[in-house]
């Protein structure tokens, strides 16, 4: 089977031990604190010690610029360098900014020299965000390992890129929402995220095809949290579209371990043959959803909440 190789840009949230393992690398993109501009260091250590200092708190100014096409197109000329013969670059969906259209003016101003080597070059958009993002990445890979028809895989993926459904319950819905302004999110109005953040009430947001909806609202972000796991559980003894579920903290693993509900789906799963994955939310997830937030994403063909 020629190799191929996954380019993610660095909104992805997925552990570094399996992107080494199979050699999926970040495109970076560039964090804004109060006017300084600091490139993602792709690293889950330096992410947690972020998340730690304070500087992603309401008093901050905080925002992300997309992976230039420069970056990409570096990665590409690496993979290529490797001997990679197939190259998949898979974006954050397009609604969230410029980040697709930069990987396909890498994609589009490589191509042509790349040609006569017979290198295949496809950007893939997601349609999701952050551990979504994670869950596409490893289930192409893990179709890939299983099929050696590269394009009947990328086919595949694209199908289930609209079934993938990433979970949101972020720490402080003021922040998730003044943030997700410059994200083109409307799931949240300003006086329910005042009202919210003032009282204790954590919506869940569920994004899906490019878009976000608000599923639920419920008092103290431990009862949401174990409302989200419960609603996993379900989607696993129903049946999901992928082995996978991915599951992003912005904080340390420790106090996602510690969370009620948490050990109840990692049995759930055991027992279902369904693999938990765990991860570090990545820089841009732990910006946008507010520091201590959390992110699960499964692959199903429905989407039915009961709160």
């Amino acid at each position: 089977m020629p190799s191929t190789a996954i380019i993610v840009d660095s909104a992805c949230s997925l552990p570094r031990k399996i992107c080494d393992k199979y050699d999926i690398s970040f495109a970076p993109l560039t964090a804004n604190i109060d006017g300084t501009p600091m490139l993602d260091p792709c690293d889950e250590s330096k992410a947690l010690a972020l998340f730690a200092s304070g500087k992603f708190e309401h008093k901050h100014k905080v925002f992300t610029k997309p992976p230039a096409a420069d970056a990409f197109g570096k990665l590409i000329i690496e993979k290529v360098k490797a001997g990679y013969e197939q190259i998949i670059i898979q974006t954050v969906n397009r609604t969230q900014g410029d980040t697709y259209l930069n990987a396909n003016t890498a994609l589009a101003t490589l191509q042509p020299k790349l040609k006569e080597r017979s290198i295949s070059l496809r950007v893939m958009d997601s349609r999701t965000v952050f551990s979504g993002q994670g869950l596409m990445a490893i289930e192409t890979i893990r179709r890939l390992r299983r099929n050696a028809d590269y394009d009947q895989v990328r086919r595949e993926m694209n199908a289930l890129s609209g079934h993938i459904l990433t979970f949101i319950v972020p720490r402080s819905p003021l922040i998730a929402w003044e943030r997700s302004k410059e994200r083109n999110e409307n799931n949240v109005s300003w006086t329910q995220a005042l009202i919210a953040n003032t009282l204790g009430i954590h919506p869940i947001i569920v994004n899906a095809n490019d878009t976000s909806q608000r599923l639920d609202k419920i008092r103290k972000f431990d009862n949401a949290a174990e409302a989200l796991f419960k609603h996993a559980c379900r989607q696993i003894e129903r049946g999901l579209k992928s082995p996978y579920i991915t599951v992003s903290y912005a904080g340390l693993l420790s106090e996602l371990n510690g969370l009620p509900g948490y050990n109840n789906l990692l049995h759930t799963a055991e027992a279902h043959k369904v693999k938990i994955i765990p991860s570090v939310a990545s820089l841009a997830a732990g910006i946008y959803t507010s520091v201590g937030s959390l992110s699960l994403s499964l692959a199903s063909n429905e989407m039915e909440w009961k709160g």
